[in-house]
């Protein structure tokens, strides 16, 4: 609780002073210092409170720790976009794995070995991301789309998840022993480990459809389950919301890599927004934790549980029609599919659009037209009639200089070759 409070102040003043000055932490040695500060801080604390006994010292480490934690993510953020999607998924995959033997590992060596290791991985991080960087590729940068920058839909989508999560995350601490926690948190790692690969990779499934028809119904029933009361309760209950927690942490971050590798999203913005709501999120459900105490016996209160479900019900109704009409990431795939050379048809899209002076609507049917739509469909999608998209499609041409939608398609293709430098 302590440590998402500082985390959640942290990240205000951040955004305030990004969105008010214009002043960001976005420079290698800044980048540098936050990971040290997060090393660094982990040390004095072990140091402080384990070997001279001394607790008071563990409220300003987990301060410093927070600070370089936010400095460090939305660094990290966007180094990882530069890799693409499928890449990040596979990450959050790794993550899964090396928790299921890091937290068993916590609890069989000594505490001050295991604590050293820990602090010692902002750093490994940093000197990997270092060691990468002059491999990565280097593209041509286009205009944002209006309207993408941060979306609304997006931050209020992490502060469900997040809620039930802080919720769920004030009762563990209070109602489960610590090795029935190891076993239940090792065992979903597993288990999030193979959904995410099915889901995600396997299957290809849509952002809209894993955050909406998988994460959220996952994690709610959960929280179905406290009602029950009793030890078996708690442990099964927990367990199926971690799996829905990360694969929920999963499809969010892959989204936010696509909406900054293709979408030109302000990574520093988007970054801080999604730690924001995630913070913000967990801080509200630990405290309606304490605010609504379960009767004797049980482990949640079942007119809370009931409340919860129904608002989480109702907002997710909300937020999965949203994200199809006010953004276009809702029913994407992901992956990188699309990808040609590190640019989508929709980013190449938009190269020629900006140097060809296309009309909004003349740029939305070369897209579909490049993914070898015809004009029925395109009229259909786009709402408008079929001689409009004819009168469209004829101006495009011209302006472009060609005469099929099969030289169209070429034209994009070649525009996705020649974007790096």
């Amino acid at each position: 609780m302590i440590a998402t409070s500082f985390a959640l102040v942290v990240c205000l003043g951040m955004l305030a002073a990004y969105l008010i000055a214009g002043k960001k932490v976005a420079r290698r040695p800044q980048f540098a210092a936050a990971a040290l500060c997060m090393s660094g801080a982990s040390l004095v604390q072990l140091v402080a409170g384990h070997v001279f006994d001394q607790g008071w010292a563990s409220l300003p480490c987990v301060g410093v720790s927070s600070l370089g934690c936010a400095f460090f993510v939305p660094e990290l953020v966007r180094r990882m976009a530069s890799r693409g999607v499928t890449n990040m998924v596979r990450c959050c995959i790794g993550a899964c794995v090396v928790l299921l033997f890091v937290a068993p590992l916590s609890n069989v060596v000594p505490f001050s070995v295991f604590a050293v290791i820990m602090c010692v991985l902002p750093i490994g991080m940093l000197a990997c991301f270092t060691l990468a960087e002059p491999a990565q590729p280097k593209m041509q940068s286009t205009e944002g789309v209006e309207g993408q920058k941060i979306p609304c839909v997006l931050l209020l989508t992490i502060l469900l998840g997040s809620l039930m999560e802080g919720v769920v995350a004030g009762l563990d601490e209070t109602a489960m022993d610590w090795q029935g926690k190891l076993l239940v948190f090792s065992v979903a790692f597993v288990a999030s480990a193979v959904v995410v690969y099915a889901t995600l990779l396997h299957w290809r499934g849509s952002y809209n459809s894993a955050i909406f028809r998988q994460c959220i119904p996952v994690m709610m029933a959960g929280i179905a389950l406290f009602v029950v009361g009793g030890n078996v309760a708690l442990n099964l209950g927990s367990f199926i919301l971690l799996v829905g927690r990360q694969m929920f942490i999963s499809v969010v971050l892959a989204l936010v890599v696509y909406m900054i590798r293709y979408l030109e999203s302000d990574y520093y913005l988007l970054s801080l927004g999604v730690m924001l709501g995630a913070t913000l999120g967990s801080v509200a459900g630990q405290l309606l934790f304490r605010v609504f105490e379960a009767p004797q016996g049980e482990l949640l209160s079942p007119t809370f549980i009931v409340l919860l479900m129904l608002f989480v019900f109702v907002a997710a109704m909300y937020l999965s029609d949203a994200s199809n009409l006010k953004t276009r990431w809702g029913m994407i795939a992901i992956d990188d599919c699309e990808e040609n050379v590190g640019m989508t048809i929709e980013q190449r899209c938009r190269v020629i659009a900006q140097s060809k002076r296309l009309t909004p609507r003349e740029q939305e049917i070369m897209m579909e037209l490049a993914r070898g739509k015809d004009r029925q469909s395109i009229a259909a999608k786009l709402f408008i009639s079929e001689g409009t998209v004819k009168v469209h499609t004829r101006n495009l041409y011209q302006k472009l200089g060609v005469h099929s939608k099969q030289e169209l398609i070429v034209l994009v293709e070649e525009t996705g070759e020649q974007a790096f430098e």
